[in-house]
């Protein structure tokens, strides 16, 4: 859940929130430290952020590790469903559509800083490949996969996972779903291509 910057009491964590917005919005280079100062309810120009970060790259790292420990903690909705293996693999994959609108602003962040910040890139990835990659290796090999599947599960999981991660893309990109293919239809369909039943 996001918080608003004003009801935050500690200031630090008013900064990381208020930077969190911004380098989303504008990138770590386009964001001057007044602007967060402004945005965390500090004067502009004060020098109050230097009493917590030594710079923006260090609140960039600081940014990041908060956001990953707060989606890393969010539970997986149970869903419903009809009892077959497609449906279950199709609830997981609704679930992790979900799990990536939650890294939506550090996505955001990654597409700004592409190039500039390895180390932030390396660590939303494997968070991602965590959750993403480990997790349908898991859901898969539970399941009754195809036998493209069973033979090389990593590289399915994998496919999976792109093929998650380029349909949030493309719908936070247009703003609409991609051939007006609603997330359950696109998860139901992606589970079927996986698993039989």
């Amino acid at each position: 859940m996001v918080h608003s910057v004003a009801v935050i009491k500690n200031t630090r964590e008013r900064i990381m929130a208020a930077a969190l917005d911004l380098f989303a919005e504008r990138g770590v280079l386009g964001t001057p430290v007044t602007s967060i100062e402004a945005a965390a309810g500090l004067s502009p120009g004060s020098g109050s952020f230097y009493r917590h970060f030594k710079d923006r790259q260090e609140l960039l790292a600081a940014v990041v590790e908060r956001e990953i420990t707060r989606v890393a903690k969010l539970p997986v909705d149970p869903s419903t469903t009809d009892g077959t293996r497609a449906s279950e693999l199709a609830a997981q994959l609704c679930n992790d559509l979900a799990f990536l609108g939650e890294l939506r602003r550090l996505i955001a962040i990654l597409f700004w800083e592409r190039g500039k910040a390895p180390d932030v890139a390396e660590r939303v990835r494997s968070l991602m490949v965590e959750r993403g990659v480990e997790l349908g290796i898991a859901e898969l090999l539970l399941t009754d996969p195809i036998d493209v599947v069973r033979a090389d599960p990593s590289a399915a999981s994998t496919v999976m996972m792109c093929a998650m991660v380029g349909y949030f893309l493309s719908m936070e990109y247009f703003g609409t779903p991609p051939a007006e293919v609603d997330p359950d239809r696109f998860t139901r369909t992606l589970a079927r291509l996986l698993v039989r039943g």
